[in-house]
C-alpha cells in the first residue's frame, strides 16, 4: 500500500467513502473495514501507532451501537429465544451505526498509516497540480514541528525550574512559543527565497511522482469490488 501513489490512493478512498454514504449495509461496512485492517498490518504501518488510535475509535464505534439500539422504532427483542435469530431492527440499527463509525475510520487509517508525507505532498503537486508555494508550504511545516515540540518541553521545563506550575496550553507556555514560530518562519522564508523557491519559478524534479499501471489496477480493483459488493448486499 506505501508504494501506491497517495493521489490515486486518495481518489479511490473517496469513492469508498461515497459508496458506504450511499449504501447503509453492517456487512458491507464490517467488511471494508476488515480489509483495510489487513492492509494496514500487511504494510509495515506501525502498528502501537494503530492500537492507540483503534480505541477512541471503538468507545464511538460502541457509543453509536447503543444509540442506534435505544433509538430504534422496534420494540421487539433482539434475539428470538427459540431459534437464537437476530431479528430486531434494534440491533440491527446500532450495529449500522457503530460499523459506519468503523468502516470509516478503517478507510482514514488506511490512507494515513499507509502514505509517506514528502511521498504525498509531491504526487499531490504532481497529480492535483497544487500550487509550489504550498507544497513548499507543508514540507517546511513538517520540518519546523519537531522543532516546536523540543521547545515546547524546554519551555515547561524552564517553568518548572523557577518552580512555577503550568498547564500545556497555558498563555504563560505558548505564548514564547509564537515569537519563536513567527521569528522561525521569516528566517524559513528568507532561506527559502535564497535558495530560489520562487512562486512562478520553472523547476525540475529529481525524482519524478507518474501514475503507474499498478496504481490505475489498485482503483480499478477496488472500486469495482466495492460497487459489486454494494450491488449484491
Amino acid at each position: 500500500m506505501k508504494s501506491i501513489n497517495p493521489a490515486i490512493k486518495l481518489v479511490t478512498l473517496i469513492g469508498v467513502t461515497f459508496v458506504l454514504a450511499f449504501k447503509y449495509n453492517a456487512v458491507l461496512n464490517l467488511a471494508v473495514f476488515a480489509a483495510c485492517i489487513v492492509l494496514i498490518l500487511t504494510s509495515g504501518a506501525n502498528r502501537k501507532v494503530l492500537l492507540g488510535v483503534m480505541i477512541p475509535i471503538l468507545i464511538a464505534a460502541v457509543g453509536m451501537f447503543f444509540t442506534g439500539y435505544r433509538f430504534s422504532a422496534d420494540s421487539a427483542l433482539p434475539v428470538n429465544l427459540e431459534t437464537l435469530h437476530i431479528g430486531s431492527s434494534a440491533v440491527w440499527n446500532g450495529l449500522g451505526q457503530a460499523s459506519r463509525v468503523l468502516a470509516y475510520a478503517g478507510v482514514g487509517l488506511l490512507f494515513a498509516l499507509t502514505t509517506e508525507k514528502i511521498y504525498m505532498i509531491k504526487s499531490f503537486q504532481r497529480q492535483f497540480h497544487v500550487p509550489q508555494v504550498f507544497a513548499y508550504g507543508l514540507l517546511a511545516a513538517w520540518g519546523i514541528f519537531p522543532q516546536m515540540m523540543q521547545e515546547f518541553k524546554r519551555t515547561r521545563l524552564a517553568f518548572r525550574a523557577r518552580g512555577l506550575s503550568s498547564i500545556p496550553v497555558s498563555p504563560a507556555v505558548l505564548k514564547p512559543m509564537l515569537v519563536k514560530t513567527v521569528r522561525w518562519s521569516e528566517a524559513l522564508a528568507v532561506a527559502m527565497e535564497s535558495k530560489g523557491f520562487e512562486s512562478g519559478g520553472e523547476r525540475t524534479e529529481y525524482q519524478p511522482i507518474r501514475v503507474q499501471p499498478k496504481d490505475w489496477a489498485f482503483l480499478i480493483v477496488v472500486m469495482g469490488a466495492m460497487l459489486a459488493a454494494a450491488w449484491i448486499l
